[in-house]
């Protein structure tokens, strides 16, 4: 286990320990997202928060899944020697927990189920404010439409950036497998 930023050590940041071919798995909370250690407990403070680093993609996925059984309320963030500057490699959750997560394919499926409803739900107030208020009495039946449009466009939107994300983490993950000599499983 290695703190993020130590003063103490030289060098005091973790990514400049980190080399070339190793990975950094960071720990939180799956309900808060709050850092904790690899076991699970909240840590004190921020500058508090550690990683492990491990020496293969495969050995970082085995530790954090065995975790994950022993503690389903943790979600481990597994990256490369870049650090933070790009989204994770692998998340990992536990089985039971993965509806959890932003991309998991059911979730996306009921966001954009629920922003076609959001869509279609405002074309009746639409209608009413066109044909059914002739004197331009009522503006909330158009406000309403307008917002209930606004927000199912945005769930969509969400499932192309979250579409568009894991393309990119899949296109990711393959080039560090290829330097790995593994192959790509998915």
């Amino acid at each position: 286990m290695l703190r993020l930023y130590d003063p103490s050590r030289h060098p005091p940041s973790w990514t400049d320990i980190i080399r070339d071919g190793e990975f950094a798995a960071f720990a939180k909370n799956l309900d808060t997202e709050a850092p904790s250690d690899h076991d699970g407990h909240p840590v004190a403070a921020v500058t508090d928060a550690t990683c492990v680093l491990f020496d293969s993609l495969e050995d970082a996925r085995r530790f954090c899944e065995e975790r994950t059984q022993h503690n389903p309320s943790i979600r481990f963030d597994i990256f490369d020697s870049t650090g933070r500057v790009n989204p994770p490699l692998l998340t990992i959750v536990n089985p039971l927990r993965a509806d959890r997560l932003d991309d998991n394919p059911r979730a996306m499926r009921r966001r954009a189920r629920l922003g076609y409803a959001l869509i279609l739900g405002s074309l009746p107030l639409f209608a009413f404010q066109y044909w059914g208020d002739t004197e331009g009495v009522f503006i909330l039946p158009m406000f309403l439409g307008i917002n209930l449009l606004i927000a199912g466009g945005r769930l969509l939107l969400m499932n192309v950036g979250s579409k568009d994300a894991e393309r990119r983490r899949q296109e990711r993950l393959s080039q560090v497998r290829s330097r790995s000599g593994k192959p790509d499983v998915r």
